[in-house]
């Protein structure tokens, strides 16, 4: 038992919302406030229109029963005027009656509205009332004044009745005016909220998104030591160990492919070796003369082996440079131009041609890999070399801005077609060369270069020089730490 409550509580520990329970929970966490602000404004409107409705149904019997208690009093009048005249019994008895039922509907008010405002003029209504039944009925005075006080006092409180009625509606409405606007401010305070918590969770979504996108970089840049650990919802967790599971078998590939070119490069050596042997033996005549015509196939013989030692050994390069991991290290520039001149020394000779270098770069070592920089610089100049014709130059510009090395390499050959400039960088590729041009390389300079380039975290361009040619150029970053300004 003990054991299956550890492990539900370790299934609960692990447990982790997906996208869309994620994505429910914050609308619900972004309406909530919304929905209670509208639930509080629409209880409060309701109790705010029973209030109204009291209130237009209060006055409309305060008015109804007034205006029976001035049809009454009318008819008071006229009868006791009446009977003046006849001095009938019958008719005394109904005017007593009739006094009767105006005090009674007096009460009446005074229950329908009894707030102290309206006590108080019913009180005089009473009052003026009872004064007049006392000199009208018990000392039988016969005067039409005595009825004046009386309607004087019904024409001041229907216009007191009307006012009253006015401003009871009219605060009512203020009231229900303020309610909205109340309304309205809680409405337009909660929409940062709401945005904050919508906002919140599209944050969190898109930055579990970028760390994927880094590893995902990361990947294609061949770093297979790092540590895939991706938090979040159950799917990004789960595209977290697909990663992983990537991650191993993209290694394990690129580890047989890079063994399979150690081998197979070493291994063609060998027989290439004997080949080159056995030709030179052929050349010199050591196993019986040769003919003519049999030296020039030996003479295509061994330019082909050349080629083939120099795809062999671009071969070797080209693995290199993925596997490299090359620490930082100082380059010292002036010392890196003479040696990369002393390595194109017989083929300048050979073709009349030159390189013209430009250095103004500061008198002191950078901070960069200096096979890496050494490997780039030939391969870009034997390119730019076999693409111009005798006794053309290749330019190299070296300079150093804001924190970055810059290098552009110039040739004055034919150039690049705009349609090839995609696809140069590729493995193997080889563009269609301009009939002068009777070199041909292995296809992997560069893209030696490139990666090389990538290796170094720098960008490289290609630009048509003017007025023919081709320009490529270099940008790498220089950590400073090395006093370089």
């Amino acid at each position: 038992m003990p054991a299956a409550m550890a492990e539900k509580y370790k299934a609960i520990l692990n447990w982790r919302p997906n996208l869309i329970s994620q994505f429910v929970m914050s609308m619900l966490l972004s309406l909530l406030p919304l929905s209670l602000v509208v639930i509080v404004f629409l209880n409060a409107l309701n109790k705010q229109l029973a209030v109204t409705q009291q209130i237009v149904s209060n006055n409309y019997q305060v008015t109804k029963s007034f205006n029976i208690l001035k049809q009454e009093l009318n008819s008071l009048e006229r009868a006791t005027r009446q009977n003046w005249v006849l001095k009938s019994e019958s008719l005394d008895t109904l005017i007593v009656d009739k006094w009767q039922a105006s005090l009674q509907s007096i009460e009446d008010l005074t229950r329908i509205a009894p707030s102290k405002s309206h006590t108080a003029q019913w009180q005089r209504l009473t009052n003026t009332l009872q004064l007049a039944h006392t000199q009208l009925v018990e000392q039988k005075q016969q005067q039409v004044a005595l009825f004046l006080p009386i309607s004087d006092l019904l024409a001041e409180l229907t216009l007191w009745l009307r006012d009253k009625s006015e401003t009871q509606i009219t605060n009512n409405q203020k009231e229900i005016a303020q309610l909205q606007t109340s309304f309205i401010n809680w409405l337009v305070a909660l929409i940062p909220l709401t945005l904050l918590v919508g906002g919140g969770f599209l944050w969190r979504i898109s930055g579990r998104l970028k760390s994927l996108t880094k590893i995902i970089g990361k990947l294609g840049q061949g770093d297979w030591q790092q540590k895939i650990a991706v938090q979040g919802s159950a799917e990004l967790v789960e595209l977290g160990n697909k990663l992983q599971w990537v991650q191993a078998q993209l290694h394990i590939l690129e580890q047989q492919k890079d063994t399979f070119l150690r081998h197979v490069t070493h291994e063609l050596k060998t027989p290439l070796a004997s080949m080159v042997e056995g030709t030179d033996l052929l050349s010199d005549e050591i196993v019986g003369p040769i003919t003519k015509e049999q030296r020039a196939v030996l003479e295509l013989i061994s330019q082909s082996m050349v080629r083939l030692r120099t795809m062999i050994d671009s071969l070797l390069s080209y693995n290199a440079i993925r596997t490299s991991k090359d620490s930082v290290s100082e380059v010292e520039f002036n010392h890196l131009i003479n040696k990369i001149n002393s390595h194109f020394e017989h083929r300048l000779t050979a073709r009349e041609q030159i390189l013209i270098w430009h250095n103004n770069l500061p008198n002191k070592a950078l901070a960069l890999p200096g096979e890496l920089i050494e490997m780039i610089l030939v391969q870009l100049i034997s390119n730019g070399l076999k693409f111009s014709q005798h006794g053309q130059a290749v330019s190299i510009a070296l300079t150093f801005e804001h924190s970055k090395l810059k290098m552009a390499i110039s040739d004055e050959g034919c150039g690049i077609k705009e349609h090839e400039k995609a696809h140069v960088f590729s493995a193997f590729y080889q563009g269609k060369h301009s009939k002068n041009v009777t070199l041909q390389g292995s296809g992997l300079g560069l893209t030696i270069v490139k990666e090389s380039v990538e290796q170094l975290n720098g960008q490289l361009l290609i630009e048509q020089n003017e007025p023919q040619g081709c320009r490529f150029l270099i940008t790498l970053p220089i950590i400073t730490n090395q006093g370089v300004n």
